[in-house]
């Protein structure tokens, strides 16, 4: 006599396709356990390698790699539906198809394989930024998704990363700036290195005797301040001095002073995407944008 659990139990080949909303789960429902957490760990680890190629590809045919992920989730889906039909009408029900076993199996990948994953690439070679600040405009836009590599140092002019949750700010217009709302990291532009000469005044900024451009406004008198005055002096060895493209609205060295080279989390390369909140349309120009100059 058949037990509970090996009473045969026909595999409905389209529950397995919704199942596949995570991935692997529908091969596991199918009789296919092995091949679901397979499947799982083989989608998350090309999609992280798609995130790095496009990182390093500067080209508009690099959008290639953006659908990876949606492409494998798609394989991925069409797998365990053929899995589920291949079954025969009196499958007989093994010991992980059990509703609780399937939870526990993506429960324990997720708080496994994820941040795995997540520190070895995320941590360490790549990882994709939100812009929620108006300060980088116009090279960075709100909504702006971008990818920061932390393989490399950001050079003089360009972008980087910079985590404000780690202690470094130096100099003496150090400002208390409580009012970022929690904000833990900002972009910023590096304008000077150490051993450079800064100077801030009504006039504008200068890095050794040279003014730099405006962006916005055409007035720099606009944006300064008693406050933001500055030098001339150098900067010191381990620091940098960083802008905001936008100096009315950005967050910079202006506010906190000299950055510690260790608060710098990588370099902004390239725009993942870009999303228009107020035309809910993608900004398909901003997509695979390269930010690496010429």
């Amino acid at each position: 006599m058949l037990k509970s659990n090996e009473m045969p139990t026909r595999r409905e080949p389209n529950l397995a396709l919704l199942l596949s909303i995570c991935p692997g789960l529908g091969q596991h429902y199918a009789g296919h356990l092995i091949r679901g957490i397979s499947a799982y760990i083989l989608l998350i680890t090309l999609s992280w390698l798609a995130a790095i190629g496009f990182m390093f590809v500067d080209s508009k045919i690099s959008i290639i790699l953006l659908i990876t992920p949606f492409a494998g989730m798609a394989l991925i889906a069409l797998d365990a539906y053929l899995c589920a039909k291949k079954q025969p009408d009196n499958y007989q029900l093994k010991w992980f198809n059990k509703g609780w076993i399937y939870t526990t199996v993506f429960l324990l990948l997720m708080v496994t394989i994820n941040p795995l994953m997540d520190y070895l690439v995320g941590h360490k070679i790549v990882r994709a930024y939100m812009v929620n600040s108006p300060g980088m405009t116009p090279t960075l836009l709100l909504n702006d998704i971008v990818l920061v590599n932390k393989l490399v140092s950001p050079k003089k002019g360009e972008i980087a990363l910079i985590n404000l949750n780690v202690a470094g700010t130096s100099g003496g217009n150090v400002r208390q700036f409580s009012n970022l709302d929690g904000t833990n990291s900002i972009f910023n532009r590096i304008v000077a290195v150490e051993g450079d000469t800064i100077e801030v005044n009504k006039e504008g900024v200068f890095v050794n005797g040279e003014r730099l451009p405006e962006n916005t406004p055409a007035d720099p008198s606009a944006t300064f301040t008693k406050e933001d005055a500055l030098g001339p002096e150098k900067v010191p060895t381990g620091s940098l001095f960083t802008l905001a493209d936008d100096r009315l609205y950005g967050i910079d060295s202006r506010i906190l002073g000299y950055i510690k080279q260790e608060q710098i989390g990588g370099k902004v390369t390239k725009v993942f995407w870009s999303w228009n909140l107020d035309d809910g349309n993608f900004k398909w120009d901003r997509t695979a944008m390269s930010l690496e100059k010429k």
